[in-house]
Order: structure tokens, then C-alpha cells, then sequence
């Protein structure tokens, strides 16, 4: 039961994730630097979070909506941890390209995961009413089977 729950949530959140345009199709302009910037370190405190297992810091860099899904840090770092296990045991990590596109920002970050296996990671990261950015969405794709 406990794993049809755990399947139902990680289902629900790529629900309500919207698709995640890959580089090669038509993003608008690169990403101005000052906003790239920002997003790098908003993702970055997220996996150094992950890392240090500060799970309440990490949830929070995810955005409202993402938040109300999963309902409590324990919720989201359970699908963090059986969905995206790259991501939250990360070795190391490095920023790729980021683009806009209809407001949001979608960044591009190569992961180097737990055993080895090389991952991309396309984050969207969108603007909040308070003028902050949150992360809305990631998508985990072994390396070298995205066009770029």
C-alpha cells in the first residue's frame, strides 16, 4: 500500500509538472546572466541541502504548488529519494545552459550520481507573487539520450 502511495505522488507531481522543453526546441533567448545566476543558486542550495540532509531547507526551495502536492517535507524527500535518487545523492553537479520561455526559467544541470551514472537534470524554476523564484519541476534523464 505504502508503495501504490508512493507511485500515486510521484504520478500526481508529473501531473501537475508541465512539459519540459528539451534545448533543441524553441526556447526564447538565453537566459539573462543576473537571473541565471540566481537559479543556479537556488538549485545549487537545494542539492547542497539534500547532501547535508537538511530536508526542511530543501523542500523549501520547491515552489507552493509542488509543496501543497506532497503536503510535508517527509512526503516530498520519500518521492526526492525514490524518483530522483541521482539528484539526492549527488556527487557532484554542474550547470549547463538556462533558457526562458514563457516566463519561466529552465536550467540545465549535469549530475554525477552515487554509482557513477552520469544524469542531465532540466529544472524549471518559475517566478512567485513575492517576486521570488521557487522550483517547479525537474526532469531526470540519463545522460546522452536528450538532444540538446
Amino acid at each position: 500500500m505504502v508503495r501504490f502511495i508512493q507511485k500515486a505522488i510521484v504520478a500526481m507531481a508529473l501531473a501537475l509538472t508541465p512539459a519540459m522543453p528539451s534545448f533543441a526546441q524553441n526556447v526564447e533567448a538565453e537566459a539573462p546572466a543576473a537571473l541565471r545566476g540566481q537559479g543556479q543558486a537556488i538549485i545549487d542550495g537545494q542539492f547542497k541541502a539534500f547532501r547535508s540532509r537538511d530536508h526542511q531547507q530543501a523542500f523549501g526551495y520547491a515552489a507552493p504548488t509542488l509543496q501543497q502536492v506532497f503536503g510535508s517535507t517527509d512526503r516530498f524527500i520519500g518521492m526526492v529519494k525514490n524518483g530522483y535518487g541521482a539528484i539526492y545523492d549527488a556527487k557532484q553537479w554542474k550547470f549547463g545552459r538556462s533558457r526562458m520561455k514563457d516566463g519561466d526559467l529552465y536550467q540545465e544541470v549535469f549530475v554525477s550520481g552515487p554509482n557513477g551514472k552520469e544524469w542531465k537534470a532540466l529544472y524549471t524554476l518559475r517566478k512567485q507573487a513575492d517576486g521570488s523564484w521557487k522550483i517547479g519541476g525537474v526532469r531526470l534523464i540519463p545522460a546522452g539520450t536528450l538532444g540538446t
